[in-house]
Formats: structure tokens, C-alpha cells, sequence
């Protein structure tokens, strides 16, 4: 029976600690391959980089001195858990998302806004226009505004319409705006009808024309 014990244990240990490597390479290619703004969708990313932080802790009491070599995984443990959570920790307290999402404000269809801090020292916020595209969050746009309450997106004429009920954003006296979907030159007179068709005003300062 104790033999059967450690033969279990070994094997927990060995696939946890595939896992924990596994989840490390994900992280480190996420890192390279998203913008900071981008995230894995249903909170993907979020969980990878949990169970990547919690598993070394498991793994740190699982081992003992039947292990070879248990001294040096404990020791990578206890180091990995105690650098990457404070590590992680540190940078959520910045603003900076690594546990937790940004705020999501609102969305439409595929298009939805996460709220994000720019400078955490003086909490100044803006807000991300992303677009599901397979399970990826991909970033669309970025604007200077403190929150918004809801979004219409209008792809074919590359504009957005961002609604503000109580605060008004930083670049636009405004809580009705047309800001661009991306960086393309857009048409002037179409963008103006648009605009005048969903009753808001355009933000001519970020518009090409």
C-alpha cells in the first residue's frame, strides 16, 4: 500500500509538473504575441497564468526526499511562486492586468470596450476597442476617454459611436461621439451623414480625411 502511495504521488507530481511547464511556455509566447491590450477570450489567459503561479506552490509540498533531485525543485518552487505572484501582484497594483481582466463596459456583436489605466499615478484611464476574432481578443483601437456606457460600430463607413451617460470624455466636450475604427482615411461627407443619422457629434481631431 505505501509503495502504491508513492507510486501515485510521483505520478501527480510528474504531470503537474508537465502541466506547470506547459502553462509557463504559454505564458512566455502570450507575452511576445499579444499586445498588452489583447487577452485570450473567456478569460483563458488569466487562468493559464493562475495555474502556472499555484502550481509551483502545489508542487513545493508534493515533493520530499523520495524524489531525486528534491531539494533543487523545491528550492525552483518556492522561488518561482514567491517572484511570480509578488511579481504579479506588483503589476495588478499598477494597473497593469496580469490576474485579473480590465473592466469590460459594454460591447457589440464582436466588438467590445475594456476599460484600462494609461498612467496609474495620476489614474488616468482610457478605454480599448477590441474584436473577438477566433479565441483571441485582438486590439482594434485605443481612445482617450474614461469609460463608456455603450458602443455602436459601423464597419462599412470605419467609425464607432461611443455613449457617455455621466462623464464626459477627455478630448470631446461631448457624451455622444464618432470616433474613427481604425487609422484609415475615411470620407468626410459620409461620416458627417452618419453622424447627423445617429445623433451624435463627430471627434474631427482623430478623424483623416
Amino acid at each position: 500500500m505505501k509503495q502504491l502511495l508513492i507510486t501515485n504521488r510521483r505520478m501527480i507530481v510528474k504531470w503537474l509538473f508537465a502541466i506547470h511547464l506547459i502553462c509557463l511556455a504559454i505564458c512566455v509566447v502570450l507575452l511576445f504575441s499579444l499586445k498588452r491590450s489583447e487577452h485570450l477570450r473567456w478569460g483563458l489567459g488569466y487562468m493559464i497564468v493562475w495555474v502556472t503561479i499555484l502550481s509551483s506552490l502545489v508542487l513545493f509540498f508534493l515533493i520530499n526526499k523520495q524524489f531525486k533531485h528534491w531539494l533543487l525543485f523545491k528550492i525552483y518552487c518556492a522561488v518561482f511562486f514567491v517572484a511570480s505572484a509578488g511579481f504579479s501582484v506588483f503589476l495588478q497594483g499598477q494597473g497593469l492586468d496580469t490576474l485579473l481582466p480590465p473592466k469590460k463596459c459594454c460591447s457589440d456583436g464582436d466588438y467590445l470596450i475594456r476599460q484600462e489605466m494609461d498612467e496609474p499615478a495620476i489614474g488616468n484611464y482610457l478605454i480599448v476597442l477590441l474584436k473577438n476574432e477566433g479565441i483571441i481578443e485582438k486590439q482594434i483601437e485605443i481612445y482617450c476617454y474614461p469609460k463608456a456606457d455603450s458602443i455602436k460600430v459601423v464597419e462599412d463607413k470605419g467609425a464607432v459611436a461611443i455613449y457617455c451617460n455621466e462623464i464626459e470624455p477627455f478630448w470631446c466636450n461631448s457624451k455622444r461621439c464618432l470616433e474613427p475604427l481604425n487609422n484609415m482615411k475615411a470620407k468626410k461627407n459620409e461620416i458627417e451623414k452618419l453622424a447627423k443619422d445617429l445623433k451624435v457629434d463627430i471627434n474631427y481631431e482623430t478623424f483623416h480625411f
